[in-house]
């Protein structure tokens, strides 16, 4: 079975992964985008949608380098 995207509100996600983040306080969400999707589009995480918000920042992962992370801020 392949691993599904996993998505945390952002102060819930594991620290490491919010260290990640260079926003500086405006983060709200963190998704983990498994290697067989990384590439892929996923519109409805993308900035301007009314999931991804004002800005969607993108991330290798610190422990598994084939995956990454998207940070999505509301500002």
């Amino acid at each position: 079975m392949k691993e599904p995207i996993k998505i945390w509100s952002f102060y819930d996600a594991p620290k490491e992964l919010q260290e990640l983040s260079l926003n500086g306080g405006d983060e709200d969400w963190i998704a983990i985008i498994p290697d067989y999707l990384k590439d892929e589009w996923l519109p409805w995480m993308e900035t301007g949608s009314t999931f991804g918000r004002c800005c969607v920042n993108e991330y290798d992962h610190p422990l598994h380098i084939d995956y990454k992370v998207r940070i999505g801020c509301h500002s």
